[in-house]
């Protein structure tokens, strides 16, 4: 993925601004979440991620 100025714009380092298409029924489960936890649906979206990802085994992309 091409990184730019514009996608990590006012982050801090690690963070990158990406698009996604989810399903409406999880946008909404996310900021339910979010709303009653008292976090950001940023905050959400990232723990999600890391349990996810720690469960899963992940390979590294190799280049061509």
């Amino acid at each position: 993925m091409a990184m730019n100025s514009t996608s990590q714009k006012g982050l801090q380092d690690g963070w990158i601004r990406a698009t996604f298409i989810l399903r409406k029924v999880y946008l909404e489960n996310l900021k339910a979440l979010a709303y009653w936890e008292r976090k950001k649906i940023k905050e959400v979206v990232d723990e999600a991620l890391r349990l996810y990802l720690r469960r899963r085994k992940t390979r590294t992309k190799i280049s061509n």
